[in-house]
């Protein structure tokens, strides 16, 4: 199922700053999106860990979340945790046509 999130990639661009991850809510579920660049990402937003908010992480040059409470790295294009501690997160595709920006849940 797909989910608009946004009427066009400039849109998208306008509200989703670089590199700062956000949360959204779509079909019930709490996912992080972040613009990385041209590229977006989406992911579940608790970490699996410790069930932390990586909305409220950072990200880092090797196009990775970092969860605020332990720095828990994860790949935003994966999901798997750079040092293998833990599950990976569930990911989502993020799809950009002529139509707006679509979150595939």
């Amino acid at each position: 199922m797909r989910v608009k999130l946004f009427e066009s990639e400039d849109k998208a661009k306008e509200i989703l700053k670089d590199n700062h991850p956000r949360l959204i809510r779509a079909q019930s579920k709490e996912i992080c999106i972040v613009r990385y660049g041209s590229n977006f990402f989406a992911f579940q937003n608790a970490c699996p860990h410790m069930g932390e908010n990586l909305h409220k992480g950072k990200t880092n040059y090797l196009n990775e979340i970092v969860c605020p409470l332990h720095t828990y790295r994860f790949s935003m294009k994966t999901g798997e945790e750079a040092e293998q501690r833990c599950k990976s997160l569930r990911t989502y595709n993020v799809v950009i046509n002529k139509e707006g920006v679509f979150l595939e849940v």
